[in-house]
């Protein structure tokens, strides 16, 4: 062959010796291929030898539907060809490859931006259908007068936004569907509306019968909407309820225990169904879960098609990889969910594309993962920068440091960082957290010393997110928010 996985080689060291190392040039992708490149320009031979597998998560750093990933991939080729071609046609390849990154890129952000936008713009429109109708019914039968254009191009406009802003703060688009949080957000949008109504001056008043209409028929058509997605059969628009899985964990009783204590803390709600073990006991004891034994792993397969199973946990306690391997070649069926539970982890991995998250269960931190905390703790970060910018001449007299103050109310409103995250770029990154101007570890205005301790401190934060807790920071440290 010539080029090999760099997820699973086996190298003589005295072929490195020869060759030399993977290039650090390379940050993710392509580092593979420039090995095996090497080794066959050095006189060897790459082989692909059938009779071994292992498990290889692809698409697990980068997901392929990123835009991060067109970048990664193909400035890695880049790389490879300022290497090992010669000066002329590395700067044509490299050129050529620059063109396909940014249409590639720009596919790619059009691709997202539709996937993100389809939904809040069909209901938009849907919204504003409805209103032209209502608005032409109230007109002729409740003897009103003709409303101005004015209210049809710009007020109308006005209220489906403030409409669909508020249902995607509530949590209306985030997926599994519930309709109860996007009729929950049309109403907090009414409150907003209403209340926005009665400070305006009599000559921009035009209807508050129209806005109740408009939340009625804005609240019906969404519903109607999901109702149709549902059953279109598309799993993205089922609704919370309807997908439950139904789990099957392959592992003794005490490691089925353990997984079970793990999920139900990360806030899954999976159906449990049964567990498959050599044997229904632990240590010669029977355990709480033996009602739950449905038999050995010889019999998984069966146990799917007979329990209509569609999510199965190997622990890796109690199988080697190569086993899950030969159990998941039985098993055959890309629409069963597999997923690895590593022994003595807090974490269960595997998802079934490399184009999806997956669902991966995590102990450390479901709070922070939360899409609805990964908002608020976002609309957090750019209320507070907008509030101090605006304060920015009084407070300024009281930072420390003053351009590093105003340097980071743009990192913050740009994303790069947020007020309340780890410890700058020293701490470990943990999943959601980004790197902060303060952290949870700081008291006083300087951090704790013992890195242990910051670390638990962290962890302990992204538990139990709370936006109050941020603000209780960001306000009991206004001297150090110019900390770089």
């Amino acid at each position: 062959m010539d080029v090999l996985s760099g997820a699973f080689m086996l190298l003589r060291k005295t072929t490195l010796d020869k060759t030399g190392l993977l290039d650090e040039d390379y940050f993710m992708y392509g580092e593979d291929i420039d090995l095996s490149y090497c080794i066959t320009r050095a006189g060897y031979k790459n082989y692909y030898y059938h009779d071994t597998r292992i498990i290889h998560y692809k698409g697990e750093s980068t997901k392929k539907s990123s835009v991060n990933y067109v970048f990664v991939f193909y400035k890695a080729m880049v790389i490879f060809a300022r290497k090992h071609f010669a000066p002329g046609g590395a700067a044509i390849f490299a050129f050529l490859i620059n063109i396909a990154i940014w249409l590639r890129a720009g596919l790619s952000i059009i691709k997202r931006f539709i996937e993100k936008l389809w939904l809040p713009v069909a209901d938009g429109l849907l919204i504003y259908l409805g209103m032209v109708a209502i608005k032409n019914y109230w007109s002729i039968n409740a003897q009103v007068a003709q409303y101005p254009p004015f209210f049809m191009q710009v007020v109308v406009p006005i209220y489906i936004l403030v409409w669909i802003v508020a249902a995607f703060l509530s949590g209306g688009y985030d997926q599994p569907i519930r309709i109860s949080r996007m009729v929950r957000g049309l109403l907090t949008g009414t409150v907003i509306i209403l209340v926005g109504y009665a400070l305006l001056p009599e000559t921009l008043r035009f209807s508050r019968a129209l806005i109740l209409f408009g939340t009625a028929w804005a609240s019906l058509s969404v519903t109607l909407t999901r109702l149709a997605l549902h059953f279109s059969g598309m799993r993205a628009f089922r609704f919370a309820d309807s997908i439950k899985k139904r789990l099957l964990i392959a592992g003794d009783a005490e490691e089925t225990q353990r997984i079970l204590s793990l999920m139900m803390v990360s806030g899954n709600n999976s159906n449990f169904v049964g567990y498959a073990a050599e044997q229904s006991h632990t240590n010669g004891k029977e355990h709480p879960l033996l009602t739950h034994y449905l038999g050995t792993p010889d019999g998984i397969a069966d146990m799917i098609s007979m329990y209509e199973i569609n999510e199965v946990i190997f622990c890796g306690k109690n199988h080697s990889s190569g086993d899950i391997i030969a159990h998941m070649l039985k098993i055959g069926r890309p629409e069963v969910e597999i997923k690895i539970a590593p022994p003595e982890s807090l974490f269960i991995i595997g998802s079934n594309s490399i184009h999806e998250k997956g669902d991966l269960y995590f102990v450390d931190v479901p709070s922070i993962n939360n899409p609805v905390n990964r908002r608020n703790k976002r609309i957090f970060d750019l209320s507070m920068s907008m509030g101090l910018l605006l304060l920015s001449p009084f407070l300024i007299l009281f930072i420390d440091n003053k351009s590093g103050f105003i340097k980071n109310i743009f990192r913050v409103l740009s994303g790069q960082i947020s007020w309340v995250g780890r410890y700058l770029l020293k701490d470990k990154n943990f999943s959601g957290l980004k790197t902060g101007v303060l952290s949870p570890s700081m008291s006083g205005g300087t951090h704790k010393d013992d890195a242990a301790t910051r670390e638990r401190l962290n962890i302990l934060y992204t538990k139990d997110f709370r936006v109050s807790n941020d603000l209780k920071l960001v306000l009991g440290n206004i001297k150090h928010l110019g900390k770089l």
